[in-house]
């Protein structure tokens, strides 16, 4: 399996606990993918959110920057939401870092052995031992398992 697939297949270990406030907020109104998207493009970034897709000049380059991340339907409710704020687009790093591992221990719990999981993450088996040592059972009742564009439950 490819690291890509891995890292993509790891989104499926996110937990509504393991994210910010503001994270779970975009997901709430954007959806997991979109919001997933607007992360991973943004995270980290404070982000002046236009108050129109057809303001100023600034303002329609920044909602053209939305649209290719989150798609125009996804750029027009941010705009309803946060129009003419800054939104600080959370990075959620620990939170990502937590479904990593879980994807590890759900890889590791298929038969793959130490070895496989490094390789396949890009780790060391050391480093493979200790998340499976640590890493806590996924609670069911909180995984953001959504499909493609679904809002969050």
């Amino acid at each position: 399996m490819k690291r890509q697939d891995l890292a993509v297949q790891a989104a499926q270990f996110v937990v509504k606990s393991d994210l910010p406030e503001t994270a779970r907020d975009l997901v709430g109104l954007l959806g997991w993918e979109r919001a997933r998207a607007l992360i991973a493009e943004w995270g980290g970034i404070p982000f002046p959110v236009p108050k129109s897709a057809n303001g100023c000049a600034a303002g329609a380059r920044r909602y053209e920057q939305l649209v290719e991340v989150v798609g125009e339907e996804g750029a027009d409710l941010l705009i309803w939401c946060y129009g003419d704020e800054t939104l600080t687009v959370p990075n959620c790093r620990a939170a990502i870092a937590r479904a990593r591992n879980r994807a590890i221990v759900a890889f590791y719990d298929t038969g793959a052995t130490l070895e496989d999981c490094a390789r396949a993450f890009g780790i060391t088996t050391r480093w493979v031992s200790l998340v499976l040592k640590r890493t806590q059972p996924m609670p069911r009742e909180e995984v953001l398992l959504l499909s493609e564009g679904s809002p969050a439950p």
